[in-house]
């Protein structure tokens, strides 16, 4: 599980480093839980490292797994996070939204609030790989609320960095703006990946 907190630093080798040692053993004694999020935070990875592939072979697995085992519904929902991210990586948006929808019930059935303010997310980012701009408004509107409100600063700062991107092409000022609110979050907790990526996403002066 050292995994997570690489994930939210963006220490994206670190995550493909601890991953890849601890899953073997996480399949081998059937510790579902760890296989889950391990897989969902080495899938996650795997596309910030331009390895779409070696992504979809590590969630198509455990996504194989967890449709045995869908009571599990927490220890699930940042799989299907991730897999909405892969379908997107793809270029399959219609699956990505289904992923996102899927994440988004289990969430809500668990009353888990940072996984419903991330699937909120995943569902506004694949609904705008759809084309469908309003639906993702909301989606990112009532992620950026959700986590507002629990005070989730890595959720929250990926949720402004993702809303702001969005926002761009309609409103270049908001856009920026929740963009350099991201940075700013990015930088308060030391998430060195996330900087740089939130950073090159800012327009040019």
């Amino acid at each position: 599980m050292e995994a997570e907190p690489h994930m939210y630093l963006g220490r994206w080798t670190e995550v493909v480093r601890v991953a890849e040692e601890g899953l073997p053993v996480a399949w081998d004694i059937g510790e579902w839980d760890v296989v889950f999020w391990m897989s969902a935070w080495l899938g996650i990875a795997y596309l910030k490292l331009q390895r779409r592939d070696d992504a979809r072979r590590v969630v198509d697995r455990a996504m194989q797994e967890a449709r045995a085992r869908a009571a599990m519904r927490w220890p699930i929902t940042f799989l299907h996070i991730a897999m909405c991210q892969v379908n997107l990586a793809f270029g399959e948006p219609a699956a990505a939204v289904d992923a996102a929808r899927t994440a988004l019930t289990l969430a809500e059935q668990s009353r888990s609030k940072l996984e419903e303010g991330a699937a909120s997310r995943a569902l506004g980012q694949a609904y705008e790989a759809e084309g469908n701009r309003s639906e993702a408004h909301a989606a990112l509107r009532g992620s950026l609320s959700i986590l507002e409100d629990i005070q989730s600063r890595p959720e929250l700062a990926q949720t402004l960095l993702a809303y702001g991107r969005f926002l761009l092409t309609e409103d270049h000022e908001k856009g920026s703006q929740l963009i350099r609110r991201a940075v700013s979050l990015f930088e308060e907790i030391g998430a060195s990946g996330w900087v740089d990526e939130a950073r090159a996403a800012l327009p040019a002066a």
